[in-house]
């Protein structure tokens, strides 16, 4: 699997150099990549392409993903349509017969939920906290409930009461007296634990996007998130199961190592810049985000995460994190060929 690199300096451009991309800014190189190693490059902020790279990206089919500087999706390099049409057919007769797309919605929701609890289960190991085994006993009925749910309101309070549960939780998890959990807020997130998770989170979901329309799927659709206009449905479905395991453990591990301090968050208008124009005027004044060196230690350890091996007992083999999302997205497109059931990667 090739590699995911990650661009965060403003005003930088990228030159095809022989078998190379080579990275500069102010006419001076600063890095270079092999092309034959990459994968995704993700652009954040006003970094350039010149026309010889992104043609030659093009060619070698690498995903090149379009970033605001706060890391808010703007779009993608792409060469060609998928070809996958018969896929995509079944896929849109298949997740728009309710039954269907409730069998793996249930699915999605309980591997969800068994995840968070793996990662509390861990956090429980050296706290031995009396809320936390509670929060753990009720983290696993809510799993076994949302494996029998009989509807999609049903399932939704469930996946409902559980995150309330996990970051009850979650919050326990944070040993880093500079920092506090009030819970989970977003849209702006207005702490800098939640300006991680929110960071993090739109990461995961780009990458999982990138996959699933790699795969021949359209992202918009999807079986447990309902579709609404220009909101990757499919992709944000495959994300559910990695969310705790890949961001959550990113943001504790970053904070409880103290490798983020507060001096690392800030305001929209410190934070984001220009890109700051796409918060709503009444969020400024509440809203934290990343600074530059802040967010350029985020990506770096959400990219190591990612890297890490794992071993996956459904198929009994050992792979990374990227090779988990990949292959959910790929069970999704068997299960639409009617190739067996709907499995969620569970943690062990």
């Amino acid at each position: 699997m090739g590699k995911v690199v990650a661009i965060t300096e403003v005003g930088a451009s990228l030159h095809l150099a022989g078998e190379t991309l080579q990275l500069r800014k102010a006419g001076k190189p600063l890095r270079h990549f092999k092309l034959a190693e990459l994968e995704q490059l993700l652009l954040f902020g006003s970094v350039e392409l010149t026309h010889a790279a992104m043609t030659e990206l093009l060619a070698r089919g690498v995903d090149v993903v379009f970033l605001t500087k706060g890391g808010s999706y703007r779009g993608r390099l792409i060469s060609r349509a998928s070809r996958h049409v018969d896929l995509r057919v079944r896929q849109y007769r298949l997740l728009s017969e309710e039954g269907f797309a409730f069998s793996i919605a249930r699915k999605i929701v309980e591997g969800k939920i068994r995840n968070q609890r793996h990662t509390l289960i861990r956090v429980q190991a050296s706290l031995g906290d009396e809320e936390l085994a509670e929060i753990l006993a009720r983290l696993r009925f809510l799993a076994e409930s949302a494996g029998t749910a009989e509807h999609r309101e049903m399932l939704l309070g469930i996946e409902g009461a559980a995150a309330a549960a996990y970051f009850r939780g979650f919050a326990k998890a944070i040993r880093n007296p500079l920092f506090s959990f009030p819970g989970r807020n977003r849209r702006p997130p207005r702490d800098p634990i939640n300006a991680c998770l929110s960071f993090g989170y739109t990461l995961l979901t780009t990458l999982a996007e990138g996959e699933v329309a790699a795969c021949g799927l359209d992202p918009l659709l999807g079986a447990y998130h309902q579709p609404e206009y220009g909101r990757p449905s499919l992709a944000l479905d495959v994300v559910e199961e990695f969310r705790a395991l890949i961001v959550d453990a990113v943001t504790l591990r970053l904070v409880n190592r103290r490798q983020l301090v507060p001096a690392d968050f800030g305001t929209p208008s410190e934070a984001l810049g220009e890109d700051q124009l796409t918060v709503e005027p009444g969020e400024m004044r509440e809203a934290v985000y990343l600074l530059d060196t802040g967010r350029k230690i985020f990506i770096r350890e959400f990219l190591r995460r990612l890297r890490e091996e794992v071993y996956d007992p459904r198929d009994g083999i050992t792979t990374d994190y990227r090779g988990l999302i990949r292959g959910q997205v790929y069970r999704i497109a068997r299960v639409l060929r009617g190739e067996g059931e709907y499995e969620p990667y569970v943690a062990r």
